[in-house]
């Protein structure tokens, strides 16, 4: 019985770390299709700076860093979290980053919700399409550690019978 219950949570694991992987890629697009679509908000000309050719390489420079790193943290988590799921890896550690990253989502929603009830400047409808994906990222994410530390919990009541 345990065994089936732990193939069950290994699979859960193994697809929700694809899960994750794929929402890395739909991090990137977002911020594309976010640069494009207020391209005159992001270097408006209300600095001394916003003409100078190296303060907007600077800009962009820093903007695909972070995303860079965004996007391997998430990889990172979404391959580790597969090779559980196959019983090839062991750790903590895409665990704890996980955690951290159900953190930012939970914090990105609630910016997101406070800009458009504070600011009203964000069309309903984009909103409602960020909201759905970002809660859709963090039930991802949740169903991530609560399959790690199943499967975690599973293996040691196996080994230990």
């Amino acid at each position: 019985m345990k065994e089936r219950k732990l193939r069950r949570y290994q699979n859960l694991l193994t697809v929700s770390g694809q899960g994750v992987i794929l929402f890395a890629f739909w991090s990137i697009l977002k911020a594309v299709l976010i640069i494009f679509m207020n391209k005159g908000d992001i270097f408006d000309n209300s600095s001394a700076f916003s003409d100078s050719v190296w303060f907007k390489a600077a800009v962009i420079g820093v903007f695909s860093f972070i995303l860079l790193v965004d996007f391997l943290i998430r990889l990172y988590v979404g391959i580790s979290a597969g090779l559980e799921g196959t019983g090839r890896k062991k750790g903590y550690l895409y665990i704890v980053i996980a955690i951290l990253t159900s953190c930012t989502l939970l914090l990105s929603i609630y910016f997101m919700l406070y800009e458009t009830i504070t600011l009203n400047n964000t069309s309903y409808f984009q909103l409602a399409v960020t909201l759905i994906l970002e809660i859709t990222s963090l039930v991802v994410n949740v169903e991530l550690i609560i399959a790690a530390f199943t499967v975690k919990k599973l293996k040691k009541e196996l080994e230990e019978v």
